[in-house]
């Protein structure tokens, strides 16, 4: 407790010497983020806090209006020219898009990243599988290098907008020996192609750790570069200089802060004093019961704009239903274990103590604001008692009167004491200390298993785990299920964690991608959303609001419901100060 209290209050004295030097009329925005991303890579890590710095650093060809919530075209003149049978996307790059040596950017290097986003060597299992199941092919038109088509491999919802997730790559930077010109897309899809040495050289310097750290190779379209990174402390983008979309009025790409430092901080004590300092400029992530304090103090309203709003994310408890039975325990194979785990869960007493009541909850993986929320299955409800009588019929009885219920399982009597992984933050520990308590009382032992996120994430793609405390961020448009809940995505591990599936599932997947039809689309979507509600391979607990506050120096301070809740590159230092 001594160390704790010695911890804080050097952490006071450091945020208060930083205020004194601090020059408040500097064009330069500090905003606040939770953790450093898994990486920058523009293929193969998939962390909120990458697609939070990717706003500014990387382009993309179509994108999502953050007011209106519809699709509009970012490098692209157009949204896509569609064939009569679906299958074909015509786009017209815009003219004057240059890479950062000047090179103009071109449908090849729409190739080039489509093919390298699409191939099994990259190391980006996690989200392959929502465009490999989707595009077919890019062609490219001899007479006019800004023009391209994409081919579909058959109708699917997502078609129209899929080129969109595919961080635009250039291609003679990362490709200059032409190396993937020697593989066609229907190699690539069908994996029917010989391993190279070449080749396998390409995408082992490819897929190398560097490519997603270190800042000279962090390179973009976007009109900010990463110009320094220092591992669990802060990252550093500056704005370029002779920048193609300079002259651009469109929001995404205004570049009106000089310098932009994400400023890493896991602790709510720190960013509360980060904000009573001035410290920082921008945040969507500080602690519900910080805000809410700070909320109530004149100075903080007199320097900041500050609102709770609604976003498109959740947090669950991931069960693991194929465990490998001997380092993680066959504890969650059978349904009525895992609907147990719901009953047990104290979500409305973690809403109303954890985050003061400032979170909603959901029944399935669809966010309630959307249309496609399946509104009639009922939210569980705390009940111990049903829990107890649900273990019971299961098999987990307490057979030696030590309470804490047990089971044979081929041949080995196995305790119910599993282990529950989350990522270490005090917030976090506090609600796995909230379950554990909750489930103690019906026997089973939730042992906290802290960690942080680069080895959160392996092990949850690599299977290796029990029950995890997750969560994922969301979008107002179309989440394609494919990434998180077909078996192919448990197969190649990707984000499909726990295992959940069959083939009756997959085809609910596959005819919501595939239907066009209003009305079938929901109804696929509500069917998957009632076979994850009964198999209960999660344990929804709810959506968080975004925590946002905005130094009032800065002028533009809009927010939005849509991720990333605002958008920095568009705050403007107030001209009198």
């Amino acid at each position: 407790m001594i160390k704790n209290s010695v911890y804080l209050l050097l952490i006071s004295i450091l945020f208060f010497s930083c205020v004194k030097e601090r020059d408040l009329t500097k064009n330069t925005v500090v905003a606040h983020i939770l953790s450093q991303p898994d990486g920058l890579h523009p293929c193969n890590d998939n962390s909120v806090m990458r697609s939070f710095i990717f706003n500014y650093t990387q382009k993309f060809i179509v994108g999502m209006d953050l007011e209106s919530l519809e699709n509009i075209p970012v490098l692209s003149e157009n949204l896509a020219e569609i064939s009569e049978d679906g299958l074909s996307y015509t786009f017209k790059i815009k003219d004057g898009i240059k890479w950062d040596n000047g090179e103009p950017f071109t449908a090849k290097d729409v190739e080039f990243s489509t093919k390298a986003t699409l191939c099994h060597l990259t190391n980006n299992a996690q989200i392959r599988s929502n465009y490999s199941t989707v595009i077919k092919s890019i062609q490219l038109y001899d007479n006019d290098p800004l023009k391209f088509t994409m081919h579909a491999q058959g109708v699917h919802v997502n078609n129209k907008i899929i080129i969109g997730g595919i961080t635009m790559m250039q291609k003679s930077y990362w490709d200059p020996n032409k190396i993937l010109d020697k593989l066609s897309f229907d190699q690539i899809i069908s994996r029917n192609f010989t391993e190279s040495e070449e080749i396998s050289d390409w995408f082992n310097a490819f897929n190398h750790a560097d490519n997603g750290y270190q800042p000279e190779k962090l390179v973009g379209l976007g009109p900010y570069q990463v110009d320094e990174w220092v591992p669990s402390q802060y990252i550093t983008i500056v704005k370029k200089d002779n920048w193609w979309g300079v002259n651009s009025e469109s929001i995404y790409d205004k570049a009106l802060p000089d310098k932009i430092i994400f400023k890493i901080i896991r602790e709510d004590a720190s960013a509360y004093l980060a904000l009573k300092n001035q410290e920082l400029d921008a945040t969507t992530s500080v602690g519900t019961v910080k805000l809410m304090k700070l909320q109530e103090r004149e100075y903080f309203n007199k320097n900041y704009h500050s609102e709770f709003k609604d976003r498109y994310a959740y947090n669950y408890i991931g069960l693991n239903m194929k465990p490998d039975g001997i380092k993680n325990k066959p504890f969650f194979i059978d349904q009525r274990v895992r609907r147990a785990m719901a009953y047990l869960t104290p979500v409305d007493e973690i809403i109303e103590v954890m985050v003061h009541g400032k979170a909603s909850r959901q029944a399935a993986q669809i966010s309630h604001l959307k249309s496609t929320y399946n509104d009639t299955l009922k939210l569980i409800p705390l009940d111990i008692e049903k829990a107890k009588e649900l273990l019971t019929e299961a098999g987990w009885v307490d057979s030696d009167g030590d309470n804490i219920r047990d089971k044979v399982i081929n041949g080995e009597k196995i305790k119910f004491k599993f282990k529950l992984s989350y990522m270490t933050s005090p917030i976090t520990k506090e609600i796995v200390l909230m379950i554990k308590e909750s489930m103690y009382k019906a026997g089973v032992v939730a042992d906290p298993t802290p960690m942080d996120f680069s080895l959160f994430y392996k092990n949850a793609q690599d299977h290796n785990f029990e029950a995890m405390l997750g969560g994922w961020g969301g979008s107002a448009s179309y989440s394609n299920p494919m990434q998180l809940w077909h078996t192919s995505s448990w197969a190649s591990k990707g984000s499909n964690f726990c295992g959940f599936g069959d083939a009756a599932s997959d085809a609910l997947i596959n005819l919501a991608n595939s239907s066009l039809d209003s009305a079938a689309h929901t109804e696929a979507l509500w069917k998957l959303q009632a076979r994850i509600y009964n198999d209960q391979p999660y344990v929804f607990l709810y959506s968080t609001k975004n925590k946002i506050a905005i130094h009032k120096r800065f002028d533009n301070r809009n927010t939005y419901f849509e991720r990333p809740g605002l958008m920095l590159n568009n705050l403007k230092l107030n001209s009198e100060l």
